[in-house]
């Protein structure tokens, strides 16, 4: 199933009212071109400016991505991260990607991608037909042993274009659709999306979030290529803990958890 949005220019998306697109009550800032909206969206909540609010550009010259990798930000793509002050312990965020991660899918599902082909990733990615069309960067601000000051939601969709050089192979919502989406309407959708599951998120509760991801998780029970701690190896992906740790079990039948870390397509030969 496809979807056909038209295109419009960064220019025209300035135009437009930003405002409307988000739910009521949260706020929105747009720039045609910035460094990061992650470092936006940073800057604002340690000044205690009011919250929620989306930051969206149209470019990034130094969009970030997980564990300090570049993030290619040209046009045509969405670029947007959501400040918001939930007051939780940092423990309680362990399942946050994973709510994130549902939200991104639905956001593709809804732009006419096949549901049976968008897959969520451990720890935060999104596949279309096993390819990585996302890109998310959760960050946080608290003091040791005490609550969240502020949080931030980094979200990049792949819309019109994908990077060829990443270690996991990438794709597009229109390489794989063969129709362009409209960056404010994925961000409308996306905006919405977020709100409602956070609306519903428990931080405590979150047994049905785990088996929504489960039910469309990638690479479980196939054998696959991880590093982690700056060494590669080979394991079976068994499942998801419940606190958010993806369990393994190695070629020596040893089962482990993992907490940081990539796993990739092909496992290692050996």
């Amino acid at each position: 199933m496809g979807c056909k949005l038209a295109a419009v220019s960064v220019k025209q998306r300035i135009a437009s009212d930003w405002g409307l697109l988000v739910p009521d009550g949260t706020d929105v800032e747009f720039h045609e071109i910035c460094e990061s909206t992650n470092s936006l969206a940073s800057v604002a909540g340690a000044t205690g400016k009011a919250t929620p609010k989306w930051f969206v550009a149209g470019e990034q010259s130094a969009g970030r991505g997980r564990r300090s990798r570049a993030w290619t930000s040209n046009p045509g793509n969405l670029f947007c991260s959501y400040l918001f002050r939930p007051c939780l312990k940092v423990s309680d965020l362990a399942t946050l990607p994973f709510l994130v991660s549902l939200t991104v899918r639905d956001t593709f599902i809804s732009l006419g991608c096949d549901e049976a082909a968008v897959q969520c990733k451990w720890p935060n990615d999104v596949l279309i037909c096993e390819k990585k069309a996302s890109g998310i960067l959760i960050e946080s601000s608290a003091a040791p042993g005490l609550k969240t000051d502020f949080i931030v939601i980094g979200i990049g969709l792949n819309l019109a274009h994908f990077p060829e050089d990443t270690q996991f192979a990438a794709t597009s919502i229109h390489a794989q659709t063969g129709h362009s989406a409209d960056t404010a309407t994925a961000f409308k959708i996306l905006s919405h999306t977020l709100d409602q599951r956070l609306q519903a998120w428990q931080p405590n509760a979150t047994a049905k979030l785990l088996e929504e991801w489960r039910a469309c998780a990638w690479g479980m029970g196939m054998r696959r290529e991880i590093n982690a701690g700056g060494e590669s190896f080979h394991a079976t992906l068994i499942g998801l803990e419940d606190d958010g740790g993806l369990r393994l079990r190695l070629d020596n039948g040893i089962e482990k958890q993992l907490y940081a870390g990539d796993v990739f397509t092909s496992p290692i030969s050996g």
